[in-house]
This record gives C-alpha cells, structure tokens and sequence, in this order.
C-alpha cells in the first residue's frame, strides 16, 4: 500500500498527555485498553504511522468516557512506529512505503485483530465497531468485509481509500477527511446507496491538515482543539448508534 506525500512528510507532533488507559498483553501483542470493564460493546483503534501516541491514546480515553465504549488500540507495530529520525532518513520515501508494505498490510494485521476480537469476545463484548487513522482507514474497511462482527467503521483522515474500498465495506460507514484528503464525494455516494447508507455520515474539515485527531494534531492550538473534540463526539454518537449490545 503506498502512503501519499502528506502521510508522511510531517513529523508527529510532541505531547504531555497522560493516557488513563491500561496495557494488556495477549500473547506479544500490547493492547492499550481503556473504559469499563463490564462494557459489553467496544471500539477498536487501529492508529497512524506514527504509532501509540499520545494524542491517540488522548483520543481512545474520550472516546471511552461518552458512551459507555471499552476501546482498545493494538500496538500493531510493536513499539516501532515511524519516527522523525526515520523520516529525516528516508528523503525519497522509499522505506517507508516498503516499512507500511510489510508491517501495515492486512496480512501482517489481520492475526492481531483476531486475537483482539477472541480477548473482548471472552470479556463479554458482543459486538464492535473500528476506527482508522490515515493507513490504517484501508485496514479497518477490509475489517468490514471479512466479519459482520464489525457493525460500523470510522475513517478520519484517510489515507489511500479508493472507491473498490466504497464498494466492498460491508457496515455504516463515518467519513471524516480533512482539507488534505482527496474529495471524497464520490466515494461516500457509493456508500449512500448501499443498505446502511442512511446510518452512514460525511463530514469534511476543510479547515484541518491531515492527522489532526491523532499524531498530528497540536491540541494546544483552540482549532485543532475544538475540531479533534468534534471529531470525537461525532464518532461516539456514530458508535453509539451502529454499534448494538
């Protein structure tokens, strides 16, 4: 899967959050884990190039706190995201389309997933929604298709979403790209026709680069602030609606 330019030309940004989550581990694989324990629905996270950042873990925490969601964000890259020391070393961007290629591909995610659907299942959770970030918008989408365990799918900023991907998601679609991001009218058109388009929502933020809900955001600037907060709140009452005990 090739990344475009903006996905990976802007470093991530520095953050003193402090997450409220907890880590579980199943198997190699650290699961960061946030919201009551007794919840019997979930959202999964599938984040950025960048990783486990803060401003995600910020987002997850939120997320968490509306309605009454456990979410979960798996380090599909076992602490190796893409850092800034590795952006400044690839000028061409060769190595990390390969680096997305190899770790980033539903193949090499697909076996996190099932174990972290097999985890919540043996928690009580009965069914879940997913959210991608950036590349990770093509993993959550292929989520759709292959099991109707996912009931709804968000993509904020999205990388690389063609409209096969429109053509083949099989759930309630929320579409939230920012003014960096390909018009994606056309694409959410598909979506509308199908059986869930009336549950499906297109919202463009034409005033935000891309990222600014997770690695990228600058949330100590009052727009990048107020537009992440939006952002949250529309995916929450999406989750919240698609979503079903």
């Amino acid at each position: 899967m090739s990344l475009p330019p903006v996905c990976i030309s802007v470093p991530a940004v520095e953050s003193d959050y402090v997450p409220t989550g907890t880590i579980e581990q199943i198997d190699e694989l650290e699961v960061y884990t946030v919201g009551p324990a007794d919840a019997d629905r979930a959202v999964i996270v599938v984040y950025d190039i960048f990783g486990s950042h803060p401003n995600t873990k910020q987002f997850a925490d939120i997320l968490a706190t509306v309605h009454g969601f456990r979410v979960v964000m798996p380090d599909f890259f076992h602490g190796e995201g893409w850092s800034e020391e590795k952006r400044a070393a690839d000028p061409d961007r060769t190595k990390i389309q390969e680096w997305i290629a190899r770790v980033g591909s539903w193949d090499a995610v697909s076996p996190h997933l099932a174990r972290v659907k097999a985890r919540l299942q043996s928690q009580g959770i009965k069914s879940a929604g997913i959210v991608g970030f950036c590349w990770g918008a093509k993993i959550a989408v292929q989520a759709t298709v292959v099991d109707p365990w996912y009931t709804g799918v968000a993509l904020i900023h999205p990388a690389k979403l063609e409209l096969t991907d429109a053509e083949k998601v099989q759930a309630p679609v929320l579409l939230l790209p920012s003014k960096d991001e390909p018009d994606l009218t056309e694409f959410f058109e598909i979506i509308k026709k199908k059986s869930f388009g009336a549950q499906s929502y297109h919202q463009r933020f034409d005033d935000m680069p891309h990222g600014w809900v997770s690695a990228r955001g600058n949330f100590k600037d009052p727009l990048n602030k107020q537009r992440a907060s939006e952002a949250v709140q529309i995916s929450a009452d999406f989750f919240h609606m698609v979503v079903k005990s």
